[in-house]
């Protein structure tokens, strides 16, 4: 299965939509993907560990959840799993094409932007992450702030109390220097001056583009580890 099957949703531009929508839950999960050859594969090729092997009339796009975002990606980046590495069972793979039905959360039509964020209002409450509105083949992502997943290509260390660890990230759409931790700057720098830091890819929130792309007011969210991708 190539990443060109592979449907990417977009985030919604906070506008009413037209028409029939499937509303599904978004997991705060990793997404996988089986190939037949390499076995369970993230959207960056590369490959993930400890999942139950794909059978037979299963889903072959999921989202892996296991407890929180910070268990499943330990659990589908541990190469030998230890005593601690949380397992992962068949009921822990959420198919996206087919859709489990655990994910479906009713539909929407013509639905405003006040309906939307009701409908996302309600998936919050319940823990999920956010939404995934369905028409065909075209998918919107929903979250509470617009988030954006971008590579990190430059950094710069800090200044004044943040000299001697990482002051910010460069991306292809502008700067990030908010949201880090000391302990994140300070890990985050040593992986820079060991030539680690280019092709991360981090997840970032943002009021909204700019006319040419680039954030207003940035924050750092976390790492996307599952989204590596160091050849880019």
């Amino acid at each position: 299965m190539g990443d060109s099957k592979i449907n990417h949703p977009r985030s919604w531009n906070g506008k009413a939509l037209a028409g029939d929508w499937m509303v599904t839950l978004k997991l705060d999960g990793v997404r996988a993907i089986w190939n037949d050859e390499t076995g369970w594969m993230s959207r960056a090729n590369r490959l993930l560990y400890n999942i139950p092997p794909w059978r037979e009339g299963h889903a072959r796009d999921c989202e892996v959840f296991v407890n929180n975002f910070r268990d499943t990606i330990r659990a589908t980046r541990t190469k030998a799993a230890r005593t601690d590495t949380p397992p992962i069972g068949s009921q822990d793979l959420y198919g996206l094409a087919p859709l489990d039905p655990r994910l479906h959360w009713g539909t929407l039509t013509n639905p405003t932007p006040a309906d939307i964020h009701t409908q996302l209002d309600r998936a919050n409450d319940h823990g999920h992450e956010g939404l995934v509105l369905r028409q065909g083949e075209q998918w919107v992502k929903v979250k509470p702030a617009e988030t954006h997943d971008v590579l990190i290509t430059g950094f710069a260390e800090g200044m004044g109390k943040h000299r001697g660890r990482l002051g910010f990230v460069t991306t292809m759409k502008g700067a990030v220097g908010a949201g880090f931790t000391d302990a994140d700057r300070e890990i985050l720098w040593a992986e820079a001056k060991d030539g680690l830091l280019f092709g991360q890819v981090i997840e970032v929130s943002c009021m909204q583009l700019t006319e040419d792309g680039n954030f207003r007011h940035p924050v750092f969210i976390r790492m996307r580890p599952d989204k590596f991708d160091g050849a880019t």
